[in-house]
């Protein structure tokens, strides 16, 4: 992980297996538990089909940057007709269609950027 990195995207090969998506979190907060992480993961790579998202923001991050994970997803699911919810620290959801997961990737990192950023 880059030094000084706050947050992380990934396109991730777990289906839209929230369990896996628990596994995952628990995962990244313990190898950096001072970053904003979101995953997005398609049921089936390439199918255009349903997609999973799920993010964690830590407390630390949200207290420097107001960043919350259910502002981030809410904003990125939107953006492809999805929906999900949570709470600021840990937020997951769907979009039962996606035709380009490059471009919520792009999405994720764009808000969560501007927010980071303008902190």
């Amino acid at each position: 992980l880059a030094d000084g990195k706050k947050s992380l995207v990934l396109n991730l090969d777990i289906g839209a297996d929230s369990k896996a998506s628990q596994k995952v979190i628990k995962a990244v907060q313990k190898i950096a538990p001072d970053m904003a992480f979101m995953g997005v993961s398609e049921e089936e790579v390439g199918s255009g089909g349903k997609v999973l998202c799920f993010a964690i923001v830590p407390e630390s991050l949200m207290k420097e940057t107001g960043l919350k994970a259910n502002e981030w997803l809410k904003d990125v699911l939107d953006s492809v007709g999805g929906r999900g919810g949570g709470k600021p620290g840990n937020a997951q959801g769907q979009a039962p269609n996606c035709e380009d997961v490059e471009a919520v990737i792009a999405k994720a990192e764009s808000f969560v950027n501007d927010v980071v950023v303008a902190a």
